[in-house]
């Protein structure tokens, strides 16, 4: 199971929300053809709910990517008034083409 822990303002203000979050491993590309996955963290559910395992970590259904690492991850929140955005401190791993 991959470990995932939320910061007290990451929670709070999902909780503002719809209480959901998906983390999920993002590909970014590198200068030289090279890959890697870069975690993230979206509010909500994900589109299609294949491929996640839901837990529930302090109120808020996680939804987390099966190609996820162990971790572990810390989701933070940074920004101020509207312009705020969840942060993801933890491993990467490989791009699934």
């Amino acid at each position: 199971m991959t470990s995932v822990s939320l910061s007290d303002a990451a929670r709070d203000w999902l909780a503002g929300r719809s209480a959901e979050m998906t983390l999920r491993l993002s590909a970014r590309h590198g200068c030289c053809g090279g890959q890697a996955g870069v975690p993230v963290a979206e509010p909500g559910a994900p589109r299609s709910k294949d491929g996640y395992a839901r837990t529930q970590i302090e109120g808020i259904h996680v939804y987390v990517a099966e190609d996820m690492g162990p971790g572990p991850y810390r989701v933070g929140l940074e920004g101020f008034f509207r312009w705020r955005r969840l942060v993801v401190e933890g491993e990467m791993g490989q791009a699934q083409e």
